[in-house]
């Protein structure tokens, strides 16, 4: 990619001394670099390395600021380390919350306007503590949600797992149908969503991209019954998931599971696994919150007894026998949170590649360098 001006000036003088140079890449970029197969091995590699102790996170922190207006500020931020992958990783995002439907509890978020957003994730060295990458986020927060639910599908699935069900249309919904694609041998895809033309759209275009038979029901029972697979990928806020719907050998991923699945049903499985137990800290400006009582406030309500906790991802990983071991076991992967070895793990995959296809706009890394002591 070509620079213009000062910048290009300094970037080319800097390469020429043999300066190391961080790499700034777009969602455009990132999705030329990385697949939703290649995304699953990375994750399934980096939580085995989680489990074996040999590396290390922070839970997602929130800071939570009523501004008026039904709207609340939100900075989340979570970060890790997989030492095997040279990089930690640490996840920014800057959002405005605001009502979407205030009966129902749904909100809706965005930077700038609706439609934009901002997230980054900023790569850093372990070996040299320099910034080697800057990413947008967004490619690739989509990918491992559905990524990281196909690593527990690959644990917690039968290996013949051929029929797939999907609740949900959006872009959570498709990266869940693409990865569990790419560790079953999925033969039929059905989809229900609450809106007619977003399950039609999703079932034409999975179909066509994946070429799987994919078929729109008319409802969640339909869509579990006689699933080997279920994902539910919505933005609910209400629990909605039945215990008689679990059948038999059936494994369940949840996206959402505090607004998905609840707590009524975790005593039907027989394995039940957690992205990671707890929760980060959440803060918010009290004198604020009081005053714009009215405000969304995102993240309310969770409460851990709504999650398994026996089992970790990183430790089903690190040892496979805890996983399936029987044809009718009822299984379920609560995806709860983002985790900071994905991004360093995926992250490091991507700038890696990055570099050796030459894609991306290199910036100077004396520009993030100081000569004061922090």
């Amino acid at each position: 990619m070509q620079y213009s001006g000062a910048a290009a000036k300094v970037s080319t003088a800097l390469a020429a001394r043999g300066k190391t140079m961080t790499l700034l890449l777009n969602n455009d970029d990132i999705s030329r670099l990385i697949s939703t197969r290649e995304c699953v091995e990375i994750l399934d590699d980096a939580y085995r390395e989680h489990g074996l102790g040999r590396a290390a996170h922070r839970r997602r922190s929130n800071i939570m600021v009523p501004t008026g207006e039904g709207r609340t500020y939100v900075f989340a931020n979570f970060e890790g380390t997989v030492i095997k992958s040279g990089y930690h990783a640490i996840r920014l995002r800057s959002d405005v919350n605001e009502w979407l439907d205030e009966k129902s509890g749904r909100t809706t978020k965005w930077a700038s306007r609706p439609g934009v957003y901002c997230g980054l994730a900023l790569l850093y060295n372990i070996h040299t503590g320099e910034l080697d990458g800057i990413l947008n986020d967004g490619f690739l927060q989509v990918m491992r949600v559905g990524a990281t639910s196909a690593v527990a599908a690959k644990y917690l699935s039968r290996a013949n797992a051929a029929t797939l069900a999907i609740v949900g249309a959006g872009n959570q919904a498709r990266s869940h149908a693409e990865a569990m694609c790419a560790v079953r041998p999925i033969r039929r895809i059905k989809v229900y969503s609450l809106r007619r033309e977003s399950r039609e759209a999703f079932a034409r275009d999975t179909e066509k991209k994946l070429g799987i038979e994919t078929h729109a029901v008319e409802g969640i029972e339909a869509a579990f019954a006689s699933s080997d697979i279920v994902c539910c990928c919505t933005d609910a806020s209400k629990p909605f998931v039945r215990p008689q719907w679990i059948e038999p050998g059936m494994f369940l991923s949840s996206a959402r599971p505090f607004g998905e699945v609840g707590r009524e049903p975790l005593g039907a499985f027989d394995i039940a696994v957690v992205h990671e137990r707890g929760f980060g800290p959440r803060f918010r400006a009290a004198q604020a919150a009081e005053e714009f009582s009215a405000a969304p406030q995102a993240l309310g309500g969770k409460d851990e007894r709504d999650l398994p906790s026996a089992i970790t991802l990183g430790e089903l990983c690190a040892s496979p026998a805890r996983g399936r071991s029987d044809e009718n076991q009822k299984t379920y992967f609560a995806n709860n949170e983002g985790h900071g070895v994905q991004f360093s793990a995926a992250g490091a995959f991507v700038l890696k590649r990055a570099r050796e296809r030459g894609v991306g706009r290199k910036l100077p890394t004396e520009w993030f360098l100081q000569d004061i002591s922090t």
